[in-house]
This record gives C-alpha cells, sequence and structure tokens, in this order.
C-alpha cells in the first residue's frame, strides 16, 4: 500500500466528512440509547443502513441476550435532623429496595478505596456512604462497601452543576447494595448539614427493572482478499445512560468509526488484510457486546491481528497501548504522520500502559487479543466535565476532532492491513494473568467478577 492512498483517503475524509452529521442523528435525532429501549432500536437500524449506503460488505447485527436495566422511581429524603427531599438517580443494575426504602446514617468517605474502606469499616457497617465519583469507579465501590456491611451507597459528581452521574454499580449483574447518584452540591449541603446540626440520617427508596432482553452488535467488513483469515477489528459503542444523549461518550466514537469505513470503501481492494468495523451494545452495564463478540467468534480470536477501540470523543491526543509494548514500534510508524489541528499541541504520540478494564477493548484483552485505543482530550476542559450526564451534548463535541479520529483510524487501518507480518501475537492465558499481576490488577477483575474469562461469559450468559 502506497503512502499516496493513504494521503487520498485522509483527504477525502477531512473534506468530506459526515461524522458530525451523522453524530447529530445519534446525539440530538434519537437521544439517549439507554440498551433496552425503542431508541437504542433506532440506533442500530441508523447504523446499519449507514453500512449499507457506505458500501461495507456482509452487513448485519448479531444479536444477544443481557440484562436490560430500567428506572422505575427514585427518591432521597434527609429524615433527621430535618425533613427535605433530595434529586438522586437511581445507578445502573441497582436493587430496588424494599417497602418504604433503606433508612440509615450516613457516612462520608474520600475515595472509597480499600484502604479507607477499612480504616472506616466500623462507621461504614449499616450506614449509606457517600463517596464521590472520582478516583474509585463505582463497580468497584460498590462490592467494597457490600463487603464492609453498607446498607446503601450515594455516589456523589466530582464538579458543580446540580447534575447526578449515571453509571452501572456492577457489571452485568444486579448489584448488591442499592445505589444511587447526587450532585455535588447535595453533597456539599450534607456534609454541611451534619457539621452543623450533628447526626444525619437519609432514607434511600429505588426501584427498577431488570429483563432478560435482546440487544445488537452492528458490523460490516472492508477488504481482505489476499490477506486469508487474519483480520482487524475495529468499534466503539452505540449505547448511552438513560440521563442523557451520550454525544462525547460515546456517539463520537461511533461516528469517527463510521467515518473511517466511508473514507475506506472507495479503496477496499488496498486493505490486504480484512477489517471488520463493530459497533457494540450495551458497553454501559458491563461490555456486553464485546463479550458477546468474543464469545461468538471464540474460533477467530487467534486470527485478530488488533483490536482498535474508539470510546470518548475529542481533540485526537495520542494511542494507548493496553499491555502489549512490543506493537508500540508498529504504531509508532502511524503516529509520525498523523496531523492533528493547533499550535499549542504536543507532538502525536503512541503511549504503553496496563491493561484498562472500562471499555469494549477489555474482552479481547483478557482474552489475550492485542488492542490499541485512540485517545483524546477535551479542548475546552469544562467539556470534559459532562460525561454520564444529561449534559453530554453537541455543543460540548469538537467537531473537527470527530474528523481527525476517523482519519487516525483509517490510517491505521490501511498501514496495518498491508504489513507483511503480524507485529506481535495473541497472549497465551499464563502470559494474560502475568500482565493483570504485573499491573497489581487481579484485586479489580475480582471485584469486577470478570476472572477468568470463562467464568465471566457464563456469568453473563446464563439466566436462569
Amino acid at each position: 500500500m502506497s503512502l499516496e492512498i493513504e494521503e487520498r483517503v485522509v483527504a477525502d475524509i477531512m473534506d468530506n466528512s459526515e461524522a458530525y452529521e451523522n453524530l447529530l442523528v445519534l446525539a440530538d435525532d434519537i437521544g439517549s440509547r439507554l440498551a433496552g429501549t425503542e431508541n437504542e432500536v433506532l440506533a442500530r437500524d441508523f447504523l446499519l443502513e449507514m453500512f449499507w449506503r457506505y458500501g461495507l460488505e456482509n452487513v448485519k447485527t448479531e444479536s444477544f441476550e443481557h440484562r436490560a436495566w430500567t428506572p422505575v422511581s427514585e427518591s432521597l429524603l434527609i429524615t433527621e435532623p430535618i425533613d427535605r427531599e433530595l434529586a438522586c438517580r437511581c445507578g445502573g443494575l441497582s436493587p430496588s429496595t424494599p417497602g418504604d426504602g433503606v433508612e440509615a446514617e450516613v457516612v462520608f468517605l474520600d475515595q472509597g478505596d480499600r484502604a479507607e474502606f477499612e480504616k472506616n469499616k466500623d462507621k461504614v457497617r449499616g450506614r449509606i456512604v457517600v463517596i464521590p465519583y472520582y478516583p474509585i469507579a463505582r463497580q468497584l465501590k460498590t462490592p467494597m462497601a457490600a463487603e464492609y456491611g453498607a446498607a446503601g451507597l450515594l455516589e456523589t459528581r466530582n464538579y458543580r452543576g446540580s447534575l447526578q452521574p449515571a453509571r452501572t454499580c456492577a457489571f452485568a449483574k444486579v448489584g448488591a447494595i442499592p445505589v444511587a447518584s447526587i450532585s455535588k452540591e447535595d453533597a456539599e449541603y450534607l456534609k454541611r448539614l451534619e457539621s452543623r446540626k450533628g447526626k444525619l440520617r437519609i432514607r434511600l427508596a429505588l426501584e427498577s427493572r431488570v429483563e432478560v432482553k435482546p440487544s445488537w452488535n452492528v458490523m460490516g467488513d472492508l477488504g481482505g482478499e489476499d490477506g486469508g483469515s487474519e483480520h482487524i477489528l475495529i468499534g466503539g459503542h452505540y449505547d448511552s445512560w438513560h440521563v442523557g444523549p451520550g454525544a462525547i461518550d460515546n456517539a463520537a466514537g461511533v461516528v469517527a468509526v463510521l467515518e473511517a469505513a466511508r473514507g475506506l470503501a472507495r479503496y477496499s481492494d488496498q486493505l490486504k488484510r480484512r477489517v471488520r468495523f463493530i459497533l457494540f451494545g450495551v458497553e454501559e452495564s458491563g461490555l456486553v457486546g464485546a463479550w458477546a463478540y468474543t464469545r461468538d467468534h471464540a474460533e477467530e480470536l487467534d486470527e485478530v491481528m488488533l483490536m482498535i477501540n474508539n470510546d470518548v470523543g475529542g481533540r485526537p491526543s495520542g494511542i494507548g497501548v493496553a499491555g502489549f509494548p512490543d506493537l508500540k514500534s508498529t504504531i509508532d510508524e502511524v503516529a509520525e504522520r498523523v496531523k492533528v489541528a493547533g499550535d499549542d499541541l504536543p507532538p502525536y504520540r503512541v503511549s504503553v500502559g496496563g491493561p484498562g478494564w472500562g471499555s469494549d477493548h477489555f474482552p479481547f484483552l483478557i482474552q489475550g487479543v492485542p488492542t490499541v485505543g485512540i485517545a483524546t482530550k477535551p479542548v475546552d476542559p469544562e467539556d470534559g466535565l459532562y460525561g454520564h450526564t444529561r449534559g453530554d451534548t453537541p455543543d460540548k463535541v469538537y467537531e473537527l476532532g470527530l474528523t481527525e479520529c476517523a482519519a487516525i483510524n483509517a490510517r491505521l487501518l490501511l498501514h496495518l492491513s498491508n504489513l507483511p507480518d503480524r507485529p506481535t501475537r495473541r497472549k497465551t492465558r499464563a502470559e494474560v494473568e502475568q500482565m493483570i499481576r504485573s499491573h497489581d490488577f487481579m484485586e479489580t477483575l475480582e471485584l469486577l467478577d470478570v476472572w477468568p474469562p470463562e467464568h465471566a461469559l457464563e456469568r453473563y450468559f446464563n439466566f436462569e
């Protein structure tokens, strides 16, 4: 493959991008795409239509079942030292509370890691724990809070704006204790109230439904006539939370994948190895679509040269290699050709980090498949504060970044598809476990209940 072809593809993407218009369809016209809702189906059908329109081959959906969560009602009431109602949002896959709810005293923690729970174990037991959204993920805080006997968990937003962040409290299963989110302002109010007036009690009442429903991965192929069975996967998730339209997370990633497909379709014959574009369902409640793909294509995973993940949009800031340092030199060759608008930017670079677990690359990585992610940063720092809230709207999206990410995807695909040899191989189970332990990652996977992978697959897709 010549660099001339690569530059033609990039020029077409930069000059004729449909990425932002496609984002407006997903975020404005369809809106929230909570898994299990009609809007998820509308998004699925739109993405299918775009793959067909752009000329991909083997366009189809692959269905899988999941535990679809629907919030019904949520309330939070201060019962002592005063009576006052506060706004809250039920956590994804939180259990419903019995009767009138769960009432208990409150205990405030700073971050909710193991050391802090252990230090405060006598205060936590029987109380509702209030902890900031960052730095410890809710999916990790929830099982730890339950282990230490908490009656419930309130996760507070780290930033001002009177928003309650949405996030699942467990991966693909109902959590062990009731979980909800509150705004930073209400958390600060609760702290002031306790400091001024003493003992603070609250009542948390949540109701939600969990039903087994279908969802879908949407996919299509380009190229591969001369590459045998080796192939490359590229994707991002199209679902969002119920609270907002998920423009940055992750309509932005979806349209970067779509636009790369559009730009490459005319040059499909230049892709020696087959490229499969996958738009995953049900990422937000546990990466379920990605797990389903690894289950349904288990016999093909040895032949996956690389999985490229696009999650959360912004200005392209680099390419992250997860757990495969021997990939860096190959990806560096592409990064050196990347141009990102802005005189204030450092050179576009490749970084090598740990496994990571919070996006669709992870089910592939944990089964030994090499993965990379397109990293981004907001142009306006405030734009990065609205993820998983109703404020994640198209006005926060950096429009040029969508197109630039698409061009980077296209460069990667053209380069990798035409390499004479694979830059690295799939890791063995022993090598994966060594990678996990070298990053002190095993407790995290145990809290998520996703190790080993066979256990995760059985747990995710056994609904008896």
